[in-house]
């Protein structure tokens, strides 16, 4: 059965678990990318490995090497947007079948799980639903019904929910005090998305790129060529590079298109800053047109692979979003 918990409130009872020793042997973390599942995750392991009195201590030697990433007890698979595949899925299990070196855990990360095949998902259920005795495994999802219903029931469920505009406001204020002047920008953006929130404060060329963005985005209710101004701050021109940073072209790109939806339905805009260029594009095309334009790019974004050519699609993408924007729809 699954918790469904906001994610301070997942750190706290998962650390309150690994304090008093109880813990279950499996585990599946779910939430959105960048909601602190991987860091949950991270901490949970440490404060289950820690032999201080306050778990985690950060002082003693399981600690240390929880931040050197050296402890040999902790085994983490899949990196951010990698594809976990069935001869990862064999080696961690090779692995698990040896006893701790230094604890008496043996604890395994599986990141982007619900990316994994069916290969490997089935290389995954035997460890997975009868783990050794002193095994621990967490999976972190951002979409469970990816998982094989055998996984699913097997695991002790975590679904972690975003943070509060208050809590991402109050992180940022302890975190990053130089940053005060823009905390209500970054709370309202980052959309309850720790991750995202901490990717802009560390950022310093976000606000350029942003701006970068919209600016070609609003050309595009000119000519078709507009296309190729919004395709460079896509990065194109570089297509390894540009798949690599997709998510901030994608999420800036999305932003500004839920924004002119927000003027023409008089909801709350988020890039308030940028507001004349937003009225400006608003003033342009129909609400229609605009919706198809966020389905049309969530579409393409969830499909999107390092082994597809980037730029084709992106300028693909393009094309037909131009295409929403001169349709014959009326203004709304």
């Amino acid at each position: 059965m699954a918790n469904y918990l906001t994610t301070q409130k997942a750190f706290r009872t998962l650390l309150h678990g690994a304090r008093t020793a109880s813990f279950s042997q499996a585990y599946i973390f779910e939430g959105m990318k960048g909601v602190g599942k991987y860091t949950a995750a991270r901490i949970f392991a440490n404060a289950i490995h820690c032999t201080g009195e306050v778990r985690p201590c950060g002082q003693c030697p399981d600690c240390k090497k929880h931040s050197a990433n050296t402890h040999p007890d902790l085994i983490i698979i899949g990196g951010s947007g990698e594809t976990v595949k069935v001869e990862d899925i064999r080696g961690m299990n090779e692995e698990l079948y040896i006893k701790p070196a230094l604890s008496e855990k043996k604890i395994c990360i599986i990141r982007n799980a619900d990316n994994m095949n069916q290969d490997a998902q089935n290389a995954l259920l035997k460890s997975f639903e009868e783990p050794p005795s002193y095994a621990v495994i967490i999976l972190l999802s951002e979409n469970v019904k990816n998982l094989l219903p055998t996984i699913r029931s097997r695991g002790n469920k975590v679904v972690f929910e975003p943070f509060s505009e208050q809590e991402i406001e109050e992180y940022i204020k302890r975190q990053y005090p130089l940053k005060k002047d823009i905390i209500p920008f970054i709370a309202l953006y980052s959309g309850g998305v720790i991750g995202r929130a901490i990717s802009i404060c560390e950022d310093e060329e976000f606000f350029e790129i942003r701006k970068k963005m919209f600016e070609a985005v609003c050309r595009m209710t000119g000519d078709r060529l507009s296309i190729f101004s919004v395709a460079e701050v896509f990065g194109i021109k570089s297509p390894k590079t540009g798949f690599q940073n997709c998510d901030l072209y994608f999420d800036l790109f999305v932003s500004f298109m839920r924004d002119v939806m927000a003027i023409k339905t008089g909801a709350r805009i988020i890039n308030a800053d940028m507001k004349e260029l937003l009225d400006s594009f608003s003033s342009k095309v129909t609400l229609s047109s605009v919706i198809s334009i966020i389905e049309r790019t969530a579409n393409v974004r969830s499909q999107l692979n390092v082994s597809m050519k980037y730029d084709l699609w992106i300028v693909n993408l393009l094309i037909n979003c131009w295409e929403d924007i001169h349709g014959k729809g009326s203004r709304s």
